[in-house]
């Protein structure tokens, strides 16, 4: 039986891992959006003025206002408006824009490809240049080259986002000439090239202070493995200097950028909130931005969700690709249990 029982044991151990994260799925999108339900709701102004809009400025009397009461259940008490939209998310239905009429989950899908394409392209930028560069960095560190990169990636980090969107804007798109200032046309008017071209700004502007970020750390992350006693002995072993630098400093750091990047997916997600807008990019966060303004119950609730969703989602590739760049991880996880 003790033998049997070691070989069940890393499995229950996984198993009650998965049910760790999909409680923490649960509980986050419940807490994000009872606490978007309640200040959206809480809020001063007209709930009813988006729709008044929508329906062709037509006169909001009291007979009209209590017919759309009803029909948007403005009449219910909130704890109930609350649970009644949960039951319907738990079912998939996420109501109905108050703005549009259209369903939420449409509205979503609609927007959603334009999103994941910015945030995509941010995140090859950050990962394909970031993480090289901090590495670099920590190999050359003292040496001119690298001084300047690091003065580079400081000044990339302390400059705000929506100022290097502008800045962007100005010199490559006014000035220069050389990308189109804003919008996303599709594939089939502007061609594949034409495409990318209005891809180009937006996912700079969105991923170049991560890139700084993501940078930095990675340098640190191997230049601490590369002042370890063990890389010290290697080199005065007459270690080869670059399998010291892949032995002893990238590969400690793949650990904790896998780690990192939990923190990245999300935190990509919400700063396309600004660069949306900046851009005319016909995204999600644009279409929040738009939400919150029109007091869009239903439509800020289910991408409050969605959000919600991609931070624990980011949480559980972090885990996924701190497993594969460091064995010792999966094996020890049900030891820890």
């Amino acid at each position: 039986m003790a033998p049997r029982a070691s070989r069940l044991r890393p499995t229950l151990a996984r198993f009650s891992r998965v049910l760790d994260r999909l409680g923490a799925l649960v509980a986050t999108a419940v807490g994000v959006t009872l606490l978007a339900f309640v200040v959206l709701s809480l809020a001063p102004g007209d709930p009813l003025a988006a729709r008044a809009d929508a329906e062709r400025g037509l006169a909001l009397d009291a007979a009209r206002r209590a017919r759309l009461e009803r029909e948007l259940g403005l009449d219910r008490p909130l704890p109930v408006r609350y649970l009644r939209w949960l039951a319907g998310a738990c079912r998939g239905d996420l109501g109905r824009s108050w703005r549009t009429g259209q369903p939420v989950t449409r509205e979503i899908a609609a927007r959603l490809p334009a999103t994941l394409e910015l945030n995509l392209a941010a995140l090859l930028l950050v990962l394909g240049i970031g993480a090289p560069l901090g590495w670099w960095m920590a190999i050359r560190v003292g040496s001119r080259a690298e001084r300047a990169a690091g003065l580079l990636v400081l000044a990339l980090y302390a400059v705000p986002s929506f100022w290097l969107a502008l800045l962007l804007q100005q010199v490559l798109a006014v000035e220069w000439r050389i990308l189109p200032l804003y919008g996303r046309p599709s594939v089939g008017s502007a061609g594949i090239a034409g495409h990318l071209r209005h891809l180009v700004l937006p996912a700079l502007a969105l991923g170049l202070h991560q890139l700084a970020f993501y940078a930095r750390f990675a340098r640190d992350t191997a230049l601490a493995g590369l002042g370890a006693g063990h890389a010290r002995l290697a080199r005065a072993l007459g270690g080869a200097p670059l399998r010291i630098a892949l032995l002893h400093g990238i590969r400690p750091s793949l650990v904790p950028l896998a780690t990192l990047l939990g923190l990245l997916v999300p935190g990509l997600a919400t700063g396309s909130v600004l660069i949306e807008n900046i851009f005319g990019w016909p995204g999600l966060w644009r279409l929040f931005l738009q939400a919150v303004l029109d007091r869009d119950l239903p439509l800020v609730l289910g991408l409050t969700l969605m959000a919600g969703l991609l931070t624990v989602a980011g949480n559980l590739v972090a885990d996924l690709l701190a497993a594969l760049a460091d064995p010792r991880l999966r094996a020890g996880a049900g030891e820890a249990r």
